[in-house]
């Protein structure tokens, strides 16, 4: 039997009210036949439906408040909101990087690129950070949170100065060095190294904990004041399949790269694009 969709299976029903009602042809069916069993299904749904319609007639007669449902996913304010960038907004080449602030390849990749190969093409070339969370390092959620309030306080130089000093001192930030830490010791920590940059460390806190205003209403998961931020930046990645880091894309092809290359190694590749 084909497939009946829900307006074609309403017009079926009401079409046929006429032949369910009369019972002389119904019963004059076969039992065992195909179109028996379609119009006893037929049948009961043609009594659901004058129920439901029963149902909602009474519904309407009273009195209700009015509910509106949005059920579309929040999105982000503009393109340029998800990710950090910098360099040439013109720029022919673009290449696009997914790091973990807690993946030692990532911190190899990102001291070559950010603090060579980024300031010698300047304005010619257009690199974006992406944020690559590992979530098998459950301290890598904390350390890109703390990444993305220091945006918010400072905006992109306040960024681009945490995560050169992140990526700096990782390693204190690894399984062993955290292991016994809560998550707000870990966020105590962060806050400490935000301020070495001129980062307010209290506005950072005031960040990193959990919504108040939530809690208050009885929210059990209420997230933070970059929450939100971080599932647009975690959702970006996903779409794009991308697991390891560091990855890269070159004018949005994904590109083959290593946390080993050199400025040199780099400028073969990016020179003939630029």
């Amino acid at each position: 039997m084909a497939l009946i969709t829900r307006m074609s299976f309403a017009h079926t029903v009401h079409s046929n009210s006429s032949f369910l009602n009369n019972k002389n042809h119904f019963n004059s069916i076969p039992s065992n036949s195909k179109a028996k069993s379609f119009y006893s299904n037929l049948e009961l749904a043609s009594s659901f439906g004058r129920f439901a319609t029963s149902k909602v007639s009474f519904r309407q007669s009273t009195p209700a408040r009015k509910l509106v449902v949005s059920m579309a996913p929040p999105v982000p304010s503009s393109p340029s909101s998800i990710g950090h960038h910098i360099g040439g907004k013109d720029a022919k080449a673009h290449l696009t990087v997914y790091l973990d602030y807690c993946c030692p390849y990532s911190a190899i990749f990102y001291k070559t690129f950010f603090e060579q190969v980024v300031p010698h093409y300047g304005p010619k070339l257009l690199t974006t950070f992406y944020h690559q969370v590992q979530p098998w390092h459950a301290q890598s959620i904390f350390m890109h949170e703390a990444a993305l309030a220091a945006t918010m306080i400072g905006g992109d130089e306040a960024f681009w100065k945490f995560s050169a000093a992140l990526m700096d001192q990782q390693a204190e930030y690894f399984d062993v060095k955290v292991d016994n830490l809560t998550r707000l010791q870990v966020c105590e920590k962060l806050a400490d190294l935000a301020a070495t940059v001129g980062v307010d460390k209290a506005k950072m806190l005031d960040l990193l904990k959990l919504s108040p205003k939530l809690v208050a209403e009885g929210a059990k998961n209420p997230g933070n004041a970059v929450t939100q931020q971080l599932k647009f930046e975690i959702r970006a990645s996903r779409q794009m399949s991308i697991h390891v880091s560091p990855t890269t894309t070159l004018n949005g092809i994904l590109y083959e790269s290593s946390s080993s290359y050199t400025l040199d190694k780099w400028k073969e590749i990016l020179d003939p694009v630029v």
